[in-house]
């Protein structure tokens, strides 16, 4: 398996059942390499379900997941990760009580982790492994505009700021297939808007493929290529945003019938130039 670049996900004839629910039900989707393909649809439709499956959170019942052709029923997670598979989550599982810096030099450390012998007789190659973490945290900071929360405890931080700092992360993972999972859960309408640039600058510096499950029905249709509409564990409809935003199952199942849902409203002000986001969270 090519191990470098976005990689191509296949999803073919997918059933995740838990005893008689059947929550994925025989479900195919794709995503070609370096895309953003959306899945969107109401509670309990199965998206989540979906990314644990690909992801080897949750075993597949039947069907088949690939990346880059390469089946991984067998996969373990932690095998899917090897590949470059890096899965989020809704809530941000950060460290409290440190700082941004720190929580992402653990992110870059966990990625490069060099023997603790070697660090503390200062080896050349160890200074070297510092060195390259600390210019790697550097380049995230500045590429999500953290610089002035650098020294915060993520605990201080809003609960969209702390989402950007989740996204940095992300980044320091190095993944060739994202699964996200609504990185903007919990947080107010005005800041999700600025989660749009902010995810494009994800995919531009990650240089990744992103499934991503999202309620944000605008930011989804802003974002991907291509979008994928859920319901009750079954694609109702599948295609560009423009041709699933004119689809009757799609409307019927999620959309609804007002042109309105779909625009994007507001301006989009980005964290860094607009200040730390304001949700209270």
């Amino acid at each position: 398996m090519d191990a470098t670049g976005p990689a191509r996900l296949e999803i073919e004839d997918l059933l995740v059942a838990f005893g008689g629910l059947r929550a994925v039900d025989g479900i195919s989707l794709g995503a070609e390499p370096g895309t953003i393909v959306g899945l969107i649809g109401p509670n309990g439709s199965g998206k989540t379900t979906t990314l644990d499956a690909v992801s080897g959170n949750v075993g597949a019942t039947a069907g088949s997941i690939r990346v880059d052709g390469e089946e991984l029923t067998d996969y373990l997670p932690e095998e899917r990760m090897a590949i470059g598979m890096v899965r989020s989550f809704q809530d941000c599982r950060l460290f409290p009580e440190l700082s941004v810096e720190d929580v992402l030099m653990i992110c870059e450390d966990a990625r490069r982790a060099v023997g603790v012998v070697s660090s503390t007789i200062q080896m050349p190659w160890a200074r070297r492994a510092e060195r390259n973490k600390r210019q790697a945290v550097d380049a995230v900071i500045s590429s999500f505009g953290l610089t002035r929360f650098r020294h915060h405890r993520t605990a201080e931080l809003s609960t969209g700021t702390r989402r950007v700092v989740d996204l940095a992360s992300i980044v320091l993972a190095r993944p060739r297939l994202l699964l996200l999972d609504e990185p903007t859960a919990g947080i107010a309408q005005r800041e999700a808007e600025a989660f749009i640039p902010l995810l494009r600058r994800l995919h531009q510096v990650a240089d990744c493929t992103i499934l991503l499950v999202e309620h944000d029905v605008p930011l989804v249709f802003e974002l991907c290529s291509k979008v994928v509409v859920m319901e009750t564990g079954t694609v109702v409809s599948s295609g560009t945003p423009d041709q699933v935003s004119r689809d009757p199952r799609a409307l019927a199942a999620y959309l609804g019938a007002s042109a309105e849902a779909l625009a994007v409203s507001g301006p989009v002000v980005e964290p860094d130039r607009g200040g730390e986001p304001t949700d209270g969270g």
